[in-house]
């Protein structure tokens, strides 16, 4: 197993990367919950959401392994689950139209 210290910039850049976009996920999802409760509902900006996600995941995952996670069954089942959240629950691409119809307001 490689020492932090030993990891390439990359890979820890690719930490650092990981923690910040779980960070914000959570607080993207805090931010959500509290309209929720106060009778908001939640609209098509649940397609930045998915689409967050699903990418931060993969990132993740990769990471993991990167750093030596493939040595162990659970990242690599994690990596395997991830490669399908772009796909399931509306394509990326299908949210990414989306966001930009109903959140953007560009035409067709």
């Amino acid at each position: 197993m490689q020492r932090k210290e030993d990891a390439p910039a990359s890979v820890r850049d690719d930490v650092v990367r990981a923690w910040i976009d779980a960070e914000a996920y959570r607080l993207f999802t805090y931010w959500t919950v509290s309209r929720v409760e106060e009778g908001g509902t939640i609209g098509a900006e649940s397609s930045l959401n998915k689409i967050f996600w699903s990418e931060m995941d993969l990132a993740m995952h990769e990471t993991a392994l990167a750093l030596g996670g493939a040595r162990e069954a659970r990242w690599i089942d994690g990596f395997l689950f991830a490669q399908a959240g772009p796909i399931y629950a509306g394509t990326n691409e299908i949210q990414r139209n989306i966001v930009a119809e109903r959140v953007l307001g560009l035409p067709r």
